[in-house]
Protein backbone atom coordinates (compact mmCIF):
# COMPACT_ATOMS: atom_id res chain seq x y z
CA UNK A 1 0.00 0.00 0.00
CA UNK A 2 2.87 2.47 1.07
CA UNK A 3 4.53 1.77 -2.49
CA UNK A 4 1.12 2.54 -4.22
CA UNK A 5 0.56 5.93 -2.44
CA UNK A 6 3.91 6.45 -3.07
CA UNK A 7 2.78 6.21 -6.93
CA UNK A 8 -0.25 8.09 -6.84
CA UNK A 9 1.85 11.00 -4.57
CA UNK A 10 3.98 11.39 -7.94
CA UNK A 11 1.71 11.05 -10.90
CA UNK A 12 -0.51 13.60 -8.76
CA UNK A 13 2.49 16.05 -8.46
CA UNK A 14 4.59 15.48 -11.43
CA UNK A 15 2.32 13.71 -13.99
CA UNK A 16 2.76 11.00 -15.84
CA UNK A 17 5.99 11.49 -18.21
CA UNK A 18 7.93 11.80 -14.72
CA UNK A 19 6.07 8.64 -13.11
CA UNK A 20 7.47 6.67 -16.09
CA UNK A 21 11.14 8.45 -16.09
CA UNK A 22 11.19 7.36 -12.46
CA UNK A 23 9.89 3.65 -13.10
CA UNK A 24 12.43 3.34 -16.33
CA UNK A 25 15.12 4.66 -13.54
CA UNK A 26 14.95 2.32 -10.91
CA UNK A 27 14.48 -0.43 -13.82
CA UNK A 28 18.13 0.48 -15.20
CA UNK A 29 19.46 0.76 -11.55
CA UNK A 30 18.11 -2.27 -10.32
CA UNK A 31 17.82 -4.24 -13.01
CA UNK A 32 20.11 -3.08 -15.98
CA UNK A 33 23.12 -1.89 -14.49
CA UNK A 34 24.22 -4.28 -12.37
CA UNK A 35 24.71 -6.64 -15.54
CA UNK A 36 26.89 -3.85 -17.71
CA UNK A 37 30.66 -4.69 -17.67
CA UNK A 38 32.41 -1.76 -15.61
CA UNK A 39 34.15 0.71 -17.61
CA UNK A 40 36.37 2.42 -14.80
CA UNK A 41 36.22 3.58 -11.14
CA UNK A 42 33.93 6.41 -9.86
CA UNK A 43 35.68 9.73 -9.24
CA UNK A 44 33.45 10.65 -5.67
CA UNK A 45 34.32 13.20 -3.69
CA UNK A 46 37.69 14.07 -5.58
CA UNK A 47 39.46 10.57 -5.27
CA UNK A 48 38.87 7.48 -7.90
CA UNK A 49 36.83 4.76 -6.10
CA UNK A 50 35.77 1.27 -5.48
CA UNK A 51 32.31 2.09 -7.27
CA UNK A 52 32.48 1.53 -11.07
CA UNK A 53 31.20 3.14 -13.74
CA UNK A 54 29.17 1.38 -16.74
CA UNK A 55 29.46 1.70 -20.12
CA UNK A 56 26.22 2.79 -20.64
CA UNK A 57 26.19 5.66 -17.90
CA UNK A 58 27.31 8.62 -19.99
CA UNK A 59 24.39 8.39 -22.13
CA UNK A 60 21.55 7.48 -19.71
CA UNK A 61 19.36 10.59 -18.27
CA UNK A 62 21.11 11.97 -15.42
CA UNK A 63 17.85 10.82 -12.81
CA UNK A 64 18.40 7.45 -13.70
CA UNK A 65 22.12 7.15 -12.25
CA UNK A 66 22.51 6.20 -8.23
CA UNK A 67 22.02 8.73 -5.76
CA UNK A 68 25.46 9.32 -5.34
CA UNK A 69 26.61 10.00 -8.42
CA UNK A 70 24.71 13.09 -10.58
CA UNK A 71 27.08 12.46 -13.70
CA UNK A 72 29.55 10.05 -15.87
CA UNK A 73 32.48 11.33 -14.00
CA UNK A 74 31.37 11.16 -10.31
CA UNK A 75 29.41 13.47 -7.82
CA UNK A 76 31.31 16.60 -6.63
CA UNK A 77 29.22 16.75 -3.46
CA UNK A 78 29.72 13.33 -2.43
CA UNK A 79 30.60 13.25 1.06
CA UNK A 80 31.54 17.32 0.33
CA UNK A 81 31.20 18.10 4.08
CA UNK A 82 33.18 15.88 5.84
CA UNK A 83 35.86 16.37 2.42
CA UNK A 84 35.94 20.20 3.00
CA UNK A 85 35.99 20.05 6.56
CA UNK A 86 39.34 17.50 6.09
CA UNK A 87 40.57 19.91 3.29
CA UNK A 88 40.27 22.73 5.61
CA UNK A 89 41.64 21.86 8.65
CA UNK A 90 44.35 18.36 7.75
CA UNK A 91 47.78 19.64 7.56
CA UNK A 92 51.07 18.07 6.21
CA UNK A 93 52.09 15.12 8.70
CA UNK A 94 48.74 14.99 10.89
CA UNK A 95 48.25 12.07 12.32
CA UNK A 96 44.13 11.73 11.41
CA UNK A 97 42.02 8.87 12.62
CA UNK A 98 38.86 8.29 10.85
CA UNK A 99 35.65 6.17 12.32
CA UNK A 100 33.43 4.97 9.67
CA UNK A 101 35.20 3.77 6.64
CA UNK A 102 32.58 3.30 3.92
CA UNK A 103 34.27 3.01 0.89
CA UNK A 104 36.79 5.27 1.94
CA UNK A 105 36.71 8.45 0.34
CA UNK A 106 37.43 10.57 3.46
CA UNK A 107 40.15 7.99 4.81
CA UNK A 108 41.74 8.91 1.13
CA UNK A 109 41.14 12.32 1.44
CA UNK A 110 42.69 12.71 4.91
CA UNK A 111 45.92 10.35 3.67
CA UNK A 112 46.42 12.44 0.63
CA UNK A 113 46.16 16.06 2.34
CA UNK A 114 48.40 14.88 5.54
CA UNK A 115 51.00 13.18 2.93
CA UNK A 116 52.82 10.74 3.53
CA UNK A 117 54.55 11.18 6.71
CA UNK A 118 51.33 11.57 8.51
CA UNK A 119 49.79 8.48 9.59
CA UNK A 120 46.02 8.07 8.94
CA UNK A 121 44.00 5.09 10.58
CA UNK A 122 40.80 3.99 9.73
CA UNK A 123 38.02 1.90 12.13
CA UNK A 124 35.67 0.03 9.96
CA UNK A 125 33.20 -2.27 11.28
CA UNK A 126 31.50 -4.06 8.46
CA UNK A 127 34.55 -6.82 7.08
CA UNK A 128 33.21 -5.80 3.05
CA UNK A 129 34.11 -1.80 3.95
CA UNK A 130 37.32 -2.82 4.98
CA UNK A 131 38.26 -4.10 1.83
CA UNK A 132 36.11 -1.33 -0.29
CA UNK A 133 38.86 1.16 1.46
CA UNK A 134 41.74 -0.42 0.54
CA UNK A 135 40.89 -1.04 -3.01
CA UNK A 136 39.77 2.76 -3.15
CA UNK A 137 43.39 3.35 -1.05
CA UNK A 138 44.79 1.50 -3.64
CA UNK A 139 43.55 3.47 -6.58
CA UNK A 140 44.67 6.29 -5.30
CA UNK A 141 48.74 5.17 -4.56
CA UNK A 142 48.08 5.77 -0.74
CA UNK A 143 50.61 4.12 1.18
CA UNK A 144 50.18 5.91 4.81
CA UNK A 145 46.71 4.45 5.40
CA UNK A 146 46.13 1.58 7.81
CA UNK A 147 42.22 -0.76 8.19
CA UNK A 148 41.53 -2.04 11.39
CA UNK A 149 38.36 -4.28 11.28
CA UNK A 150 36.90 -2.89 14.66
CA UNK A 151 33.71 -1.09 16.14
CA UNK A 152 34.52 1.91 17.76
CA UNK A 153 32.42 2.59 21.27
CA UNK A 154 28.80 1.10 20.04
CA UNK A 155 27.79 -1.39 17.39
CA UNK A 156 24.15 0.74 15.98
CA UNK A 157 24.20 0.59 12.11
CA UNK A 158 27.45 -0.43 10.93
CA UNK A 159 26.83 -1.78 7.47
CA UNK A 160 26.80 -5.49 6.50
CA UNK A 161 26.08 -9.14 7.76
CA UNK A 162 26.32 -9.17 11.86
CA UNK A 163 29.18 -12.11 11.55
CA UNK A 164 31.36 -9.51 9.31
CA UNK A 165 31.16 -7.04 12.13
CA UNK A 166 34.70 -6.65 14.21
CA UNK A 167 35.56 -6.09 17.37
CA UNK A 168 34.42 -3.67 20.13
CA UNK A 169 37.24 -0.77 20.75
CA UNK A 170 36.05 1.47 23.52
CA UNK A 171 36.18 4.88 22.86
CA UNK A 172 38.33 5.81 25.67
CA UNK A 173 40.80 3.60 23.96
CA UNK A 174 41.47 5.72 20.71
CA UNK A 175 45.20 6.37 19.77
CA UNK A 176 45.89 9.90 19.98
CA UNK A 177 45.36 12.12 16.72
CA UNK A 178 45.67 15.61 15.37
CA UNK A 179 42.59 15.28 13.61
CA UNK A 180 39.15 12.85 14.16
CA UNK A 181 36.88 11.94 11.81
CA UNK A 182 33.91 10.71 13.00
CA UNK A 183 31.02 9.10 10.74
CA UNK A 184 29.63 6.33 12.23
CA UNK A 185 25.78 5.50 12.07
CA UNK A 186 24.79 6.93 15.51
CA UNK A 187 27.59 5.92 17.26
CA UNK A 188 29.01 9.78 17.62
CA UNK A 189 27.51 10.73 20.80
CA UNK A 190 28.47 8.06 22.79
CA UNK A 191 32.44 8.13 21.27
CA UNK A 192 32.55 12.17 22.00
CA UNK A 193 31.24 11.84 25.58
CA UNK A 194 33.91 8.86 26.73
CA UNK A 195 36.67 9.72 24.17
CA UNK A 196 39.48 10.68 26.34
CA UNK A 197 41.96 12.22 23.15
CA UNK A 198 41.40 16.10 22.49
CA UNK A 199 42.35 16.07 18.89
CA UNK A 200 43.41 19.95 17.55
CA UNK A 201 40.23 19.61 15.04
CA UNK A 202 36.99 17.14 15.62
CA UNK A 203 34.66 16.78 12.55
CA UNK A 204 31.59 14.79 13.10
CA UNK A 205 28.57 13.30 10.72
CA UNK A 206 25.48 13.57 12.79
CA UNK A 207 22.43 11.08 12.64
CA UNK A 208 19.85 12.11 14.65
CA UNK A 209 18.04 9.51 12.96
CA UNK A 210 19.82 6.57 14.81
CA UNK A 211 19.91 8.65 18.26
CA UNK A 212 22.64 11.30 17.77
CA UNK A 213 20.44 14.65 17.20
CA UNK A 214 22.52 17.46 16.16
CA UNK A 215 22.25 19.57 18.53
CA UNK A 216 23.13 17.11 21.43
CA UNK A 217 26.44 16.24 19.53
CA UNK A 218 26.94 19.86 19.01
CA UNK A 219 26.62 20.32 23.08
CA UNK A 220 28.50 17.01 23.63
CA UNK A 221 31.38 18.68 21.88
CA UNK A 222 31.33 21.90 23.05
CA UNK A 223 31.56 19.96 26.77
CA UNK A 224 35.23 18.42 25.39
CA UNK A 225 36.10 21.92 24.79
CA UNK A 226 35.30 22.50 21.39
CA UNK A 227 34.23 25.64 19.00
CA UNK A 228 31.52 24.35 17.20
CA UNK A 229 30.54 24.84 13.57
CA UNK A 230 27.92 23.31 11.18
CA UNK A 231 29.02 22.58 8.23
CA UNK A 232 25.78 21.70 6.23
CA UNK A 233 23.98 18.87 5.29
CA UNK A 234 26.09 15.64 4.90
CA UNK A 235 25.37 14.98 1.06
CA UNK A 236 24.02 18.52 -0.35
CA UNK A 237 22.36 16.38 -3.55
CA UNK A 238 20.37 14.61 -0.81
CA UNK A 239 19.03 17.70 1.43
CA UNK A 240 15.79 16.16 1.82
CA UNK A 241 17.29 12.55 2.95
CA UNK A 242 19.17 14.53 4.93
CA UNK A 243 16.44 16.78 6.18
CA UNK A 244 14.35 14.34 7.54
CA UNK A 245 16.64 11.75 9.43
CA UNK A 246 19.03 15.06 10.64
CA UNK A 247 22.24 14.51 9.09
CA UNK A 248 25.00 16.71 9.06
CA UNK A 249 28.33 17.65 9.67
CA UNK A 250 29.59 19.42 12.55
CA UNK A 251 33.24 20.89 12.87
CA UNK A 252 35.09 21.79 16.19
CA UNK A 253 38.29 23.24 16.88
CA UNK A 254 39.97 22.77 20.11
CA UNK A 255 40.04 25.85 22.75
CA UNK A 256 43.29 26.95 24.39
CA UNK A 257 43.88 26.29 27.81
CA UNK A 258 43.09 29.15 29.60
Amino acid sequence: MRGLSKVVRILRQDGLRNLASRGLGFAYRRGVRPLLPVSGPARLGGVLTCNGLTVADRYVPRAWLPWWMTDPSGNSSYEAALVGGLGAHVRPGDRVVVIGGGIGVTAVNAALLTGPSGPVTCFEGSLDNCRLVGRTAALNGVGNLTVRHAVVGSSIAVYGSITGRGEVLPAAELPPCDVLELDCEGAEIGIVREMTIRPRVLLVETHGVYGSPTQEVAAAMEACGYAVSDLGWAEPSQEETCRRNDIRVLSGLRRAAP
